[in-house]
């Protein structure tokens, strides 16, 4: 029994042998097979005859000569006019060829691209019309005509504030400043006045300086003409500036509040007129009240 085993036994392996040399030899004979079909493949892919190619390109060129030519003669036996060379400076075909206005309507269009460009232009023309309006404004302030100032005392000055007289004009005797609490001589008048009120040019004037000055504060001289000057001080907002003209009656600011010098005698307008450099008494010059 052991001997039936054993026989078995080689009877598999011989069988597993004889089956693995089948499919060896099965497997040798595909690769073969399959080495030879690609080594035919390849040269079947790169075999190219050129003559051939060659002579059927040049049937190819005939017929599409052939064809050209023919489409061409019936294109010519449909035109009613000669096709002129493309090298030539003008071309003419009836029914298309005319005016350019009648050819390309769009033409018609143009003036609105000119509208927009003088549209455009537009800034620079009134630019230069205000620089020159400008300088014509300019040219009438050079020319325009200097006032004359010809001042004398035979006129009447302007009140410059409604109020009283503080303290008068005193060039030949001393009076008493409150504030300084001694006897002087005053060479101008102080009007009352309050703080805030509008003070005017008492004649009509230029303006030669506007300064300040501890004891009168913010000051202003006006050049009347013919020597005659005036100065007003204990100003404030002043609305004037050297070098302008005003007239008779024209604000020439508001009334400050007192400097230190006139504490004591209170809110007050300071005038002081002169003649070539002479204190002049200017209460007798003044409009005399209704």
């Amino acid at each position: 029994m052991r001997r039936n085993r054993d026989n078995h036994i080689v009877g598999e392996r011989i069988v597993m042998i004889a089956s693995s040399a089948i499919v060896l030899v099965a497997l040798t004979m595909a690769g073969f097979y399959m080495k030879g079909r690609n080594e035919q493949t390849k040269d079947d892919g790169y075999v190219i005859d050129f003559t051939a190619m060659e002579d059927k390109a040049e049937e190819k060129y005939e017929e599409i000569a052939q064809a050209n030519r023919i489409e061409v003669e019936e294109v010519e036996d449909d035109l009613d006019y000669m096709p002129m060379e493309a090298s030539g400076s003008h071309i003419e075909i009836p029914g298309l060829t005319g005016p350019i206005e009648k050819q390309l309507p769009i033409a018609e269009e143009i003036p609105d691209f000119e509208e927009i460009s003088d549209y455009e232009e537009t800034p620079e023309i009134e630019e230069t019309q205000e620089a020159e309006e400008v300088e014509d404004m300019e040219d009438m302030e050079e020319t325009a005509p200097v006032p004359t100032l010809n001042y004398s005392t035979e006129n009447r000055l302007v009140r410059p504030v409604p109020g009283e007289i503080l303290m008068h004009y005193s060039m030949d005797h001393s009076i008493y400043f409150a504030t300084l609490d001694q006897y002087k001589y005053n060479p101008a008048v102080l009007f009352s006045a309050t703080e805030g009120e509008t003070v005017c040019a008492c004649a009509a004037g230029k303006v030669v300086s506007v300064s300040s000055d501890s004891r009168l504060g913010n000051c202003i001289t006006l050049d009347l003409g013919n020597g005659y000057q005036v100065i007003y001080g204990q100003l404030a907002s002043i609305s004037v500036e050297p070098g302008s003209y005003v007239d008779a009656g024209a604000q020439l600011g508001t009334v400050a509040a007192p400097s230190k010098y006139f504490s004591r005698e209170g809110c007050n307008l300071y005038l002081q007129l002169t003649h070539d450099g002479e204190y002049v008494n200017p209460e007798e010059l003044f409009e005399r009240r209704m």
